[in-house]
């Protein structure tokens, strides 16, 4: 039953950051991650990945106000409008980024650990 529960929560968390992106938001999301991973799974290789992606994209994400740089062919003008925001030279942790992949998906060093970590943890590991 809490499976269902945290699921619910961090899906309902990550909606609000979506639709009224912002510090706030973005560590209201990572906190209930963090404190979902930690309440509901066992200690293993999976956990540690789950754990170092959630870190890393919290850590960058936090960093930069609640939004997440993205490293993109074209330039977008204006306000944010979404948690994702064109790459600048101002921003923090520009590393951990999302910037990797091509003009139609990005994706950062976290989303690496956590594709693992969730393929790591259905193998049951």
């Amino acid at each position: 039953m809490i499976i269902w529960l945290a699921t619910l929560t961090i899906f309902a968390a990550r909606l609000l950051w979506q639709r009224m992106p912002g510090l706030g938001t973005c560590a209201l999301f990572w906190g209930i991650a963090a404190a979902s991973l930690l309440i509901g799974s066992t200690a293993g290789p999976s956990l540690l990945l789950l754990g170092a992606g959630i870190g890393c994209n919290a850590a960058v994400t936090l960093a930069n106000g609640g939004f997440m740089p993205v490293s993109t062919h074209w330039k977008r003008r204006g306000p944010a409008r979404s948690l994702w925001v064109q790459r600048q030279s101002g921003q923090r942790l520009l590393f951990l980024a999302d910037n990797f992949g091509n003009r139609f998906i990005r994706f950062s060093v976290g989303d690496v650990l956590l594709a693992i970590g969730i393929v790591i943890s259905f193998l049951g590991f």
